[in-house]
Parts: C-alpha cells; sequence; structure tokens
C-alpha cells in the first residue's frame, strides 16, 4: 500500500510540476535586441512602394498567403521570428527573408518597415502581437492588415484611428473570413432598406462538409483569448455583455439546427461599415462547447496549458481535400423600424483558402494606391462587391 501511495505522489509532483511548466508566463525580454547589422538592413528593398512584408509567414495561414502571392504580382519578403521555419519557406518560394522578433523590439521594427508599403501581419493571438506591430506602423509610415477575429484588439485599433491618420496610414483588420465577407454581404443587405436598425449574420462553416477540416493552431489559440474574455453583442450602438450565448433552434431544408450566439468581430466592423445599431451574429452549432473549457479558458494559467496543447498536439491546419471541397454559406439579414426586410446569402470556399485570396486582394488595392488613411473596414473602403473577386464566392437575394 505505501509502495501504491509513494507512486502515486510521484505522479502527482510530475503533473503539478509539468503543469506548472508548461503554464508559466513567457518572458518577455528585458533588454531589445541589438541593432540590425546595416548588412541585414541593406538587403531589403531600397524603395518602399509596391513592397510588401508578411509578418508571421510560416503559420499554417501565413504560408498559404506566400504561397499565393505571386498570382497576384506580389513579391513579399517574409518574416518571423524563427529562423527554423523561416528559412526553409523563403527558400522554397525564391524569397527574401528577415529575422525579425516583436517582443522589446520596436526600434529593429521600424527600421525594417520603412522599406515596406505594407505590411500583412498574420502572427497571432493579436492580444499579444497587434500593439508592438501598431506601434512600429504609425512611426514607420507603413499600412497595415491583419487576420484578428478578437473583439477587443479591433477596439484598440479604432480607438488609435486619429493617430493613424496623422500618421497617414490605413490600419484594415480581420481581412481574412474575419470579415471580408461577411462585412462585404452586411453593406450589400444594408443598402437594400431605409435606415436598418437589427442586423442578424448566420454563420454555416460547413454548408458543404469536408474530411479532417479543422481550425489552425494559431486559429484556436485566438478562439482562446475569445473564450477568456466577457460575451458581447451590439446593442443600441453599444457594446453590451451578456450572462450566456443566445440559443435558436429552427427547422433549415426539414432539417433541425441549434444557431449558437458568438463574438464575431462584425459587432464592432459591420457597425463602422453600416452604422446599424444592433448587430447578432450566429453560427450553426456542430457539437457542443465542453462546459469545462471555458472555465479553463477564463484562466491564464489555463489558457497557457491550453495553448502548449494546440501547439503540440493539434493539427497544424485543414488538409488540401478540405480547402478543395469545403464550402461556407453566410445570411445576412437587415430590418428596419418600419418593418421592412432584406436578406442574401453568399457561398463560399473553404474560410483559409478565402482567406489566403482576399489578404492579398486588399494588399494588391493599397499597392495600387486605393487606400485610405486611419482605422478602416474591407466593406467601407472597398465596398460590397469585393468579397466577389474572391474564386468559389457566389451571392443571392433571398
Amino acid at each position: 500500500m505505501r509502495y501504491v501511495l509513494g507512486v502515486l505522489a510521484v505522479v502527482l509532483i510530475f503533473v503539478v510540476l509539468s503543469v506548472y511548466w508548461v503554464s508559466r508566463p513567457t518572458p518577455v525580454p528585458v533588454n531589445p535586441p541589438p541593432p540590425l547589422p546595416n548588412s541585414v538592413l541593406d538587403q531589403l528593398p531600397k524603395e518602399r512602394k509596391g513592397q510588401v512584408l508578411i509578418y508571421g509567414a510560416y503559420g499554417f495561414t501565413g504560408k498559404g498567403i506566400a504561397e499565393l502571392a505571386s498570382e497576384y504580382g506580389i513579391v513579399p519578403v517574409l518574416a518571423g521570428r524563427n529562423e527554423s521555419k523561416l528559412k526553409p519557406l523563403a527558400d522554397s518560394l525564391g524569397y527574401d527573408y528577415i529575422v525579425l522578433p516583436l517582443e522589446n523590439n520596436h526600434d529593429n521594427l521600424v527600421k525594417v518597415l520603412k522599406h515596406f508599403e505594407i505590411v500583412l501581419h498574420i502572427a497571432g493571438p493579436y492580444t499579444h502581437t497587434a500593439k508592438p506591430m501598431l506601434d512600429a506602423v504609425v512611426e514607420a509610415g507603413t499600412h497595415y492588415v491583419d487576420l484578428t477575429g478578437e473583439n477587443h484588439v479591433i477596439q484598440a485599433e479604432l480607438d488609435r484611428d486619429e493617430e493613424f491618420k496623422r500618421a497617414n496610414i490605413m490600419v484594415m483588420p480581420a481581412v481574412g473570413y474575419d470579415v471580408v465577407p461577411t462585412d462585404c454581404l452586411n453593406v450589400y443587405v444594408a443598402d437594400k432598406i431605409s435606415q436598418p436598425t437589427q442586423l442578424t449574420v448566420v454563420l454555416n462553416g460547413s454548408y458543404t462538409a469536408a474530411e479532417g477540416a479543422q481550425a489552425s493552431r494559431g486559429t484556436m489559440k485566438s478562439g482562446l483569448e475569445m473564450l477568456g474574455r466577457p460575451l458581447l453583442k451590439r446593442e443600441n450602438g453599444e457594446m453590451v455583455a451578456m450572462a450566456t450565448p443566445e440559443l435558436i433552434h429552427r427547422k433549415e431544408n426539414g432539417r433541425e439546427q441549434t444557431l449558437l450566439q458568438i463574438p464575431w468581430a462584425d459587432m464592432i466592423t459591420s457597425y463602422v461599415s453600416t452604422g446599424i445599431p444592433n448587430i447578432e451574429v450566429f453560427q450553426v452549432q456542430e457539437g457542443e462547447l465542453p462546459p469545462w473549457l471555458l472555465r479553463v479558458a477564463q484562466s491564464d494559467a489555463g489558457r497557457r496549458v491550453l495553448g502548449w496543447l494546440i501547439d503540440n498536439f493539434a493539427p497544424e491546419g485543414p488538409p488540401p481535400s478540405a480547402q478543395e471541397n469545403r464550402q461556407t454559406r453566410i445570411v445576412s439579414t437587415v430590418s428596419n423600424e418600419a418593418g421592412a426586410t432584406a436578406s442574401a446569402a453568399l457561398i463560399t470556399p473553404e474560410a483559409y483558402l478565402l482567406t489566403f485570396h482576399s489578404t492579398l486582394i486588399i494588399a494588391r488595392r493599397v499597392i495600387d494606391g486605393q487606400w485610405e488613411p486611419g482605422f478602416q473596414t474591407v466593406g467601407k473602403v472597398y465596398g460590397p462587391d469585393l468579397v466577389l473577386e474572391v474564386p468559389g464566392v457566389t451571392r443571392t437575394d433571398l
């Protein structure tokens, strides 16, 4: 019995130490890295016009964007913190690269960004990565787009609108599946009635299902950041907290469905794009979220443990077969106080494939001179039809 208890004690100690090790905060460098040598800076483009930097290029989404860039006439420089992951990708695509940490590295970031017209910031979770990059683009005068779906990050960017205008740069968040298709569709339906006051968006991520379809590691970790924050919705022009998400049960084409309310970024971006004061977003729910997941994700240590598990055990992203076969469907409906309504639907390719294209379409627009200074949204600047430039997207009035 003593032997068994001894073994259990050793196992318990091992588990506690392991949890402590993976949940400890990542230390932020006290001292900044040394200045980049001129030999490195001299390898960067001499003239910034038309030059694109992809930061976070070796993640699943960054890699997909980098591989597709040439189809849009873009020859990017790839960047990130990990040379062992960055160099093989750059060599395989024939692009230059630069190793560039974000943490406590403002001066070097500014020096590098001054060589580029726009940075595609693909490294999340943006809770941690957005601010250092934004601080640098302001000083460098470099346009910025990202893929965040984190509402608190987008709000923080919106709060800096005047600062971005003074720097004469465009900052446009969420240029991927969050939120290009929804924002464009929302602008489209909002224009169909007078003074819309209510917007409801329903996302079906598996309209055409595909085996192996799942979120990438980066998306999962950004999702953890959102799970650890209050659930919000747009009500009478304000972001208000809800105790629990709303559930709607309905029949669609003879099949039972459950719609789960989610904190999609449109509650900020489409409010800016359309001015509609009441916005709710639902997704067609597949399975149930484990009750324990929300409790774990609401603690810093819990998010670090879950993040470690994602990094070490989750697939990098969906396989090519899922990208080729999966489709999503988005339905947006607006109404006004007079009782008028309008609805339309988008069918889109798989979310990551759409993101690869939409990011580069917008980058191409920027380097072609189509941009506006300050915090901007896709639908506001580029209109409802931009999403139709993504191969495989169709729109239907309902």
